[in-house]
């Protein structure tokens, strides 16, 4: 497979890291299905330009996902920027995927 085509390896500490904006971030501590640790991560990461970055683990990561899949928009615009962020959390979700195990195949 091109170099290019190859998923993002996860850091040996087991989290990816998710770029979110300010609004978005308001709208994940708001949510009380978010874990206290999160929240406290997403409130005390800096903040460069509007965007923030944070490390998440895989379970924080399906916790963001359930928020945002949850959370209502109130037009079409604000529809269209969270099935974005849905799409873009669920990519990284993907690079979480179970290797599968062929070892149970060669056996005899």
């Amino acid at each position: 497979m091109p170099y290019s085509r190859q998923r993002p390896r996860i850091a040996p500490n087991g989290r990816v890291p998710v770029r979110l904006t300010t609004a978005q971030r308001d709208l994940f501590i708001k949510a009380a299905e978010i874990p206290r640790d999160l929240g406290y991560a997403l409130h005390r990461a800096p903040v460069k330009a509007g965007k923030l970055r944070v490390s998440v683990t895989r379970a924080a990561l399906e916790a963001l996902i359930s928020v945002a899949a949850k959370t209502g928009a109130h037009d079409r615009e604000d529809e269209r920027a969270l099935a974005a962020l849905v799409r873009y959390l669920e990519g990284l979700e993907d690079r979480f995927e179970e290797e599968d195990d062929d070892s149970e195949d060669l056996a005899v």
